[in-house]
C-alpha cells in the first residue's frame, strides 16, 4: 500500500510521450525536459513494472510487447488528463499578442489569406501558415511536439492522437487558354487526351491531383511540364496549347486574371476535402478552439465551407 502512494504518476505521462513519439529527445522537447531526466523517468517505470520497455532502434526507440501491453491501458486516461489540464490555460483574444502557426498547402494559403486577415482585425494576433513538410510523419510530430497549433490539408489522420474535421470542400475543373485553337466552347474526353498537360504534383504523395483524386485508373498522358505551384501551373497554361488541372475556387479567382477557359473534367473525379487536424490533447484547450474557430469563419466567408 505504501508503495502505491509512493508511485509518481508522472512517470505514465514520460512513458506516453516516449511510446508517441519514438524518441527519448522528443519526448523531453514535448514535455520540456531533459534528455536525462526522461531517461531516468523511464528506468524508473522499468524497475516498477519488472519489464523492458523500450529498445533502441537507430536514433529512436521501439516499444516492446509489455509497453505496447502498457501502453494500450494508459492512452485514453492519459489524454483526458491532458486534456483538461489545457483546457484551464488563460487566453484571452482581446488583450493576446500570441501568434499561432498553422501548416496549410499553397493552394489553402492562397485561398484564405485575405480572409485571415479580415477575421483577425481588431486584435493582436497573428496566424502564420506555413507549408507542411513533405513527410507526413514530421507534420504529425510537429503538431505532437506543438510546433504548430494545427494542419490544415487533404490529409486525414489516422491515429487516436489527433482529432480532426471537415472544413472545406472545392472540386477540380480543366483550364486552357482562351485562344486554344482546338478547344472552344466545350471539353470531351478524347479532346482532353489528345492534348499535352501541365502536371500538377503533390509533393507530399508524389501523385498528379487528377491522378490522387480521379475515381479511375487514367490513361497516359502526353506530359508538356511538370510544376508544384497551382499560380506558375496557371501562367504556364495562359502561355501554351497545353491543359491543366486546378481548383474551381482558384480558377473562380485567376481564370481572368490568366486567360483561361474552365470546363468541367470529362471524367469523373473525387472532392477536393480539406480537414482541419490537432492534437487531441488540445480539443479543450481556450486558445486551439479560438483559433480553429477563426479558421472556420475564415472559410465561411470565403465560400468554402465543406457540407454538413
Amino acid at each position: 500500500m505504501s508503495q502505491q502512494k509512493a508511485f509518481d504518476l508522472n512517470l505514465f505521462r514520460v512513458f506516453t510521450a516516449v511510446y508517441r513519439t519514438s524518441s527519448f529527445s522528443r519526448a523531453a522537447e514535448e514535455l520540456d525536459l531533459t534528455q536525462s531526466s526522461v531517461s531516468n523517468a523511464i528506468s524508473r517505470l522499468k524497475s516498477i513494472v519488472g519489464e523492458e520497455l523500450f529498445t533502441r532502434v537507430g536514433r529512436g526507440v521501439k516499444p516492446t510487447a509489455s509497453a505496447m501491453t502498457l501502453y494500450q491501458q494508459l492512452a485514453g486516461a492519459m489524454s483526458t488528463i491532458e486534456q483538461v489540464a489545457t483546457s484551464f490555460e488563460a487566453f484571452d483574444p482581446t488583450s493576446s499578442e500570441r501568434t499561432f502557426y498553422v501548416y496549410a498547402s499553397e493552394s489553402a494559403i492562397q485561398l484564405l489569406q485575405d480572409q485571415i486577415e479580415q477575421v483577425l482585425q481588431g486584435t493582436a494576433i497573428n496566424i502564420v501558415f506555413r507549408e507542411p513538410p513533405l513527410i507526413e510523419e514530421e507534420l504529425q510530430m510537429d503538431l505532437q511536439l506543438e510546433k504548430v497549433d494545427l494542419a490544415l490539408d487533404i490529409w486525414l489522420p489516422e491515429s487516436a492522437a489527433f482529432k480532426s474535421q471537415k472544413v472545406m470542400q472545392d472540386k477540380l475543373v480543366c483550364v486552357a487558354r482562351n485562344a486554344h485553337p482546338r478547344i472552344q466552347g466545350g471539353l470531351t474526353q478524347e479532346q482532353y487526351f489528345n492534348e499535352k498537360h501541365i502536371i500538377f504534383k503533390m509533393r507530399r504523395y508524389n501523385l498528379s491531383v487528377a491522378d490522387l483524386l480521379t475515381k479511375q485508373v487514367l490513361p497516359a498522358r502526353q506530359m508538356h511540364s511538370e510544376q508544384s505551384s497551382i499560380l506558375s501551373m496557371m501562367s504556364v497554361a495562359s502561355k501554351s496549347d497545353a491543359l491543366a488541372i486546378a481548383s474551381k475556387a482558384h480558377t473562380d479567382e485567376y481564370a481572368k486574371l490568366f486567360g483561361l477557359q474552365v470546363f468541367d473534367l470529362p471524367f469523373a473525379v473525387e472532392p477536393i476535402e480539406y480537414f482541419m487536424v490537432w492534437s487531441h490533447k488540445l480539443q479543450q484547450n481556450p486558445a486551439n478552439i479560438w483559433l480553429r474557430e477563426r479558421l472556420n469563419l475564415a472559410i465561411k466567408l470565403k465560400g468554402l465551407a465543406a457540407e454538413v
